[in-house]
């Protein structure tokens, strides 16, 4: 889902078309060096009109790390999965090099784990479905 949040339909390299930016996202050729509230960047939305998916920081998905490609049905969503499992975090953060910010790059790190360019992001459905 993040993944193709990101990349829309085209499967764009990164959320804003097939080249690095340093004006569309805040990664390390941006010099910023640190986080930036979301908004900073408004070239580098996604087809979807998503804000920020590279750079920043770097996102939490629910899904298991485990090879890629996988099939969709398999349990790469289990929420009864231990603790210790790693998890795919995504889109890289403000100290990433533009390689790591592409939209099909992921990293694995263990729930718990906290560090200040790994976060995540709140989705909400629209109502009524």
């Amino acid at each position: 889902e993040w993944e193709k949040a990101a990349r829309g339909v085209d499967g764009l390299i990164f959320p804003w078309g097939r080249k690095a930016d340093a004006n569309r996202a805040n990664y390390d050729d941006t010099g910023v060096g640190e986080r930036n509230v979301v908004g900073c960047f408004p070239g580098g939305a996604s087809p979807y009109g998503i804000e920020e998916l590279s750079g920043n920081v770097w996102e939490w998905t629910r899904s298991l790390y485990g090879d890629y490609p996988y099939e969709p049905v398999a349990a790469r969503e289990d929420l009864e999965a231990s603790p210790k499992v790693r998890r795919v975090v995504r889109g890289g953060s403000c100290f990433s090099v533009s390689r790591l910010a592409r939209c099909a790059y992921r990293l694995r790190s263990v729930p718990g784990s906290r560090n200040g360019v790994i976060g995540f992001r709140v989705v909400v459905l629209p109502f009524p479905l």
